[in-house]
């Protein structure tokens, strides 16, 4: 098989033999695995030797000295790689046992496809599904070349088999132009931004496709207010523009240079989402576990962006 699983690490030691329990219960086994530790502070790499000290098998292990997020691990595994398919699977996560199968096997069933996704269920930290989960991506070609061409997004979860080379020959996952500070933008959805680079592939008749069905189980953890919010729809804004740019044959900004162009009032409405964003994702937090007082965190969100509550209600359920 033709493929690299790559895991990469970072202070997952509750939950790291969990992952490679479902790596190795899958009903295919002879790809390459490959294991990138970020300069873990906790026991998570002296579990992961353990794990395969009882349970040998071939596995290759690369130790920063450093932490470098995740976009830095997502691109050197890229280049690490020998293979011409690669997938990543978070260290936290759970694969189903045909996952793996599944994905290669529809991936190799049309050299058109240069990547295939599945759906992923939430889990909570004791894997016990919470509802909800990430059901994103075009599930035909036909879809997919529809949303390229209209010059969209492309969502889908990193949980995917895809194709190595065509992932470099657009620039593979991005590390560069980025702001040094306390904010690592490279490591916010830095998979919406392969994925919609590589969209561009269309022309030539390449796509991008997921399996609607559940293959994997996504932990979420967060219980509150994220810091994360607006870093995410910076990044969001910042994919968009060097799409449209891409497209319209201009040279797009780094992040940063595009970032420092960003109009004020603009920046001023992005906060007003993040903060209405945060305050819809506690509320319906405090509701699933039964805390009544999410329903104000709700309204507060209404009221900071009026139709929202309703766009991600349509989203979310009517479009799953």
């Amino acid at each position: 098989m033709d493929l690299t699983l790559a895991i990469c690490v970072y202070d997952k030691e509750e939950w790291i033999a969990e992952t490679l329990d479902s790596v190795m219960s899958q009903t295919v086994r002879d790809f390459n695995l490959l294991i990138i530790d970020d300069a873990s502070t906790d026991r998570s790499v002296e579990m992961v030797e353990a794990y395969f000290r009882q349970y040998p098998r071939q596995y290759t292990l690369i130790r920063l000295e450093s932490n470098h997020g995740i976009g830095y691990c997502r691109y050197l595994a890229e280049r690490e790689a020998s293979t011409r398919y690669l997938m990543f699977l978070d260290s936290d996560d759970v694969l189903l046992p045909t996952a793996i199968a599944k994905m290669w096997e529809k991936i190799q069933s049309d050299s058109d496809l240069m990547a295939v996704g599945c759906h992923l269920a939430y889990v909570d930290q004791n894997t016990s599904l919470i509802g909800g989960g990430l059901y994103l991506g075009a599930t035909s070609k036909e879809e997919f070349y529809e949303k390229a061409a209209a010059k969209k997004l492309i969502f889908m979860q990193p949980t995917a088999i895809y194709d190595r080379e065509a992932a470099l020959s657009v620039g593979g996952y991005s590390v560069e132009g980025f702001p040094e500070g306390p904010v690592r933008y490279q490591d916010f959805c830095e998979d919406l931004d392969l994925w919609t680079r590589m969209s561009d592939l269309y022309t030539e008749g390449k796509a991008i496709i997921v399996i609607p069905e559940v293959l994997a189980y996504y932990r979420k953890l967060g219980s509150g207010l994220s810091s994360n919010t607006l870093p995410m729809l910076l990044k969001m804004r910042w994919v968009k523009q060097c799409l449209l740019d891409r497209r319209e044959g201009r040279k797009p900004l780094c992040f940063k240079d595009w970032m420092e162009s960003y109009p004020a009032k603009d920046m001023s409405k992005l906060r007003k989402e993040a903060k209405a964003t945060d305050y819809l994702r506690r509320g319906a937090l405090r509701i699933h576990r039964g805390n009544p007082f999410g329903v104000f965190d709700i309204l507060y969100s209404i009221l900071l962006k009026p139709g929202y509550f309703a766009d991600k209600l349509h989203k979310n359920l009517l479009n799953r």
